[in-house]
């Protein structure tokens, strides 16, 4: 299987190309390292539901262009984020804002087509989020992925289900409550990732390989066996209300912590110095 390419608009924060069965989606905001802001995450949005609703689809394929798959969530409009108003229902508009890439992420986890992330270069936070979300992961040995929320002050709500379903709750518990960032051969041990490759050459081989065995499935039984394991994993019931209510749950969480913590947070990692919550243990 070869992989059509297109030129976006220059300000498209995604490539959306369609090629026979695989709906090709590409983070496209190299400069800034795709942050997964809200322009983004509208985009992705809107690519999923193009993607549903075409029966032709059967495969959903991420990759990023530039050197990183995805820094996570943009923090740097954050004074406007702590200025914007109430929303009509009162509703504190930065749980909103986030509440929306958990939707987003359940969505391509509910969806009935099969996920393939490709990943050729840091994934962090919800970019390592939507890794965990697809179905099928692979990533060259360089990139680098962690969850450096909890550092500056913030909750990794919205990715968290999806997080430790992939890699289980002690390994989420450790990357989650330090920060730490491991490499490809670190992500393949513990599960983030399913396949491991040397350089971006073999990334582009492989998944076409895997694609081509995707696509070699009946659609209707993939599909099929797809709902099977959303039971067994007991994620969410057909509704997807307990995931919607812990999402709900999620979003206030990081609305508090971005108005408290995360401001200091925030300014000791663009100072490059530690924030004041940071001590050495004395053991």
């Amino acid at each position: 299987m070869s992989i059509a390419t297109s030129t976006p608009a220059a300000d498209a924060p995604l490539r959306i190309v369609r090629h026979d069965a695989v709906f090709h989606i590409e983070l496209n905001r190299p400069q800034a390292r795709n942050p997964l802001g809200a322009e983004m995450i509208a985009a992705l949005g809107a690519a999923i539901d193009e993607a549903e609703a075409d029966r032709t689809v059967r495969a959903l394929l991420f990759t990023a262009a530039g050197d990183a798959f995805s820094a996570g969530g943009n923090l740097g409009n954050l004074q406007e984020r702590l200025q914007a108003p109430a929303g009509p229902d009162g509703k504190d508009p930065i749980a909103a804002g986030n509440r929306l890439y958990g939707d987003f992420l359940a969505r391509l986890a509910s969806s009935d087509k099969v996920s393939v992330a490709a990943v050729q270069g840091p994934a962090m936070g919800g970019g390592a989020g939507l890794v965990c979300a697809a179905d099928i992961s692979i990533g060259v040995t360089s990139a680098r992925f962690g969850f450096p929320e909890a550092a500056i002050g913030l909750v990794p709500g919205q990715i968290l289900p999806f997080v430790a379903a992939r890699i289980g709750v002690q390994a989420a518990r450790r990357l989650m409550l330090t920060g730490d960032r491991i490499d490809g051969a670190e992500a393949h041990r513990l599960g983030l990732l399913d396949h491991l490759v040397q350089d971006t050459a073999e990334l582009a081989t492989r998944t076409r390989a895997i694609l081509d065995s995707v696509l070699a499935c009946g659609p209707a039984a993939s599909a099929g066996t797809k709902q099977l394991l959303r039971r067994i994993a007991n994620r969410v019931d057909g509704q997807g209300s307990d995931l919607a209510r812990y999402l709900d749950e999620a979003s206030t969480l990081f609305a508090r912590q971005m108005r408290t913590e995360a401001v200091e947070g925030v300014a000791a990692a663009r100072d490059r110095r530690k924030p004041e919550w940071a001590v050495s243990a004395a053991i």
